[in-house]
């Protein structure tokens, strides 16, 4: 099994969090990609999704005109379809920021997977080394007695 690396945001653990920013880093080979989604990494519910970057290591080449977008399908956490001909060594891709999306974070109201949509051709090559910096879910450790607990009335 591949070896996932996960990195604490703040460089340390040393400060008391019970939901620490992450980034997670996995690779995504593209390389024979017919048109459509596929799932890659698997994220849970309740996860706060900060942003992401995927950065091209192989560059995209397809027989046709393919387009590349990549993050959380259906949601705003999603990057431009991007050509081809853009995605070469080293090029940097992020959510997108345009009239239908939010700078903020995003919450995962259900699990979901970063995909990998491919459109109009199917890859002959392409691959991604991608880092997704997001909070963990707090849905996965409910608080105990030990947290202070505030009665409203």
């Amino acid at each position: 099994m591949a070896v996932q690396k996960i990195y604490p945001v703040q460089g340390s653990n040393k400060w008391e969090s019970v939901a620490m920013p992450v980034t997670k880093a996995f690779r995504i080979d593209a390389g024979v990609q017919a048109a459509g989604a596929a799932a890659c990494q698997a994220f849970n519910k309740g996860d706060t999704i900060l942003s992401f970057v995927a950065i091209v290591t192989e560059a995209v080449t397809s027989a046709g005109e393919a387009t590349v977008a990549l993050g959380f399908t259906g949601t705003e956490a999603l990057s431009a379809a991007t050509e081809k001909a853009t995605l070469v060594a080293d090029y940097p891709l992020g959510p997108e920021l345009g009239d239908n999306a939010s700078a903020g974070p995003y919450i995962l109201t259900a699990d979901d997977n970063f995909d990998c949509t491919v459109a109009t051709a199917t890859l002959t090559a392409g691959k991604f080394d991608v880092y997704v910096t997001y909070i963990p879910s707090p849905l996965v450790d409910s608080l105990d007695s030990d947290y202070e607990e505030f009665v409203t009335a």
